[in-house]
């Protein structure tokens, strides 16, 4: 039960891409501080964020580095929002020293915001995940250890780059029948992968992230591109 708790719960994790920190209030004393903030996973698995060192939140983690992240399932059918699937992180903010690793997963996410870190006195923390309450429904909550839910990739930043970057070079038309098969809106037709792991791949339409999930997990270099050339040649269903 816990597994296939921490499963659903990952898919949450890897298929939302922005949530509400909460940190710990250095100008009223006691009381949480809540901002909003957008966020990809690092090779580790775990949420990677840029904020300003001007804003408050950061100044608060600062001071104290524990705070949550509250994340809601994406593009919930559900009208009632206690139906929806929620997600809060327990975790300690570390900032990154990698940057550039960092930057290029980010980037990828968020193009947008290429240049905050050098130009706009931005920096990166990763949050490491202490233990995570998972909601499922009305009713339905649970406490998750991170190794319940976490899952490292399977690649190297060397490894993930590389395909990534072939993909978005050499296989537009294919990453365009991927926003077919999902039926994602991509009128422009400018769709790209932002991202990869053992379970799936993130696309970005314009500003928008979309998580499209893999049939099966893969491991290797060999075996994404095997699953993507699948998913290339599989029809799209018509209406």
């Amino acid at each position: 039960m816990t597994m296939e708790a921490g499963k659903r719960a990952r898919t949450v994790l890897q298929s939302v891409f922005s949530g509400v920190l909460s940190t710990h209030s250095q100008k009223y004393d006691g009381y949480p501080f809540g901002s909003v903030v957008p966020f990809c996973l690092d090779q580790t698995g775990q949420p990677l964020i840029l904020i300003s060192r001007l804003a408050q939140h950061t100044q608060n983690i600062r001071a104290n580095p524990k705070l949550s992240l509250t994340l809601l399932e994406a593009n919930p059918d559900k009208g009632d929002v206690q139906q929806v699937e929620r997600l809060t992180l327990i975790a300690d903010a570390e900032p990154v020293s990698e940057t550039e690793a960092a930057a290029q997963l980010y980037y990828h996410c968020f193009p947008q915001a290429t240049g905050y870190h050098n130009q706009l006195d931005f920096e990166f923390y990763r949050l490491n995940l202490k233990q995570l309450r998972f909601i499922e429904g009305f009713g339905q909550a649970r406490w998750l250890s991170p190794g319940d839910v976490v899952q490292a990739s399977p690649f190297s930043l060397e490894q993930w780059s590389r395909i990534v970057g072939h993909m978005n070079e050499d296989h537009a038309d294919a990453i365009q029948h991927y926003c077919a098969l999902q039926a994602i809106a991509n009128p422009d037709r400018d769709a790209c992968m932002a991202s990869i792991d053992a379970e799936g791949m993130v696309l970005r339409v314009q500003a928008r992230l979309f998580r499209v999930e893999f049939e099966r997990i893969v491991t290797t270099s060999e075996e994404a591109r095997a699953i993507l050339v699948e998913m290339a040649r599989t029809p799209v269903k018509q209406d």
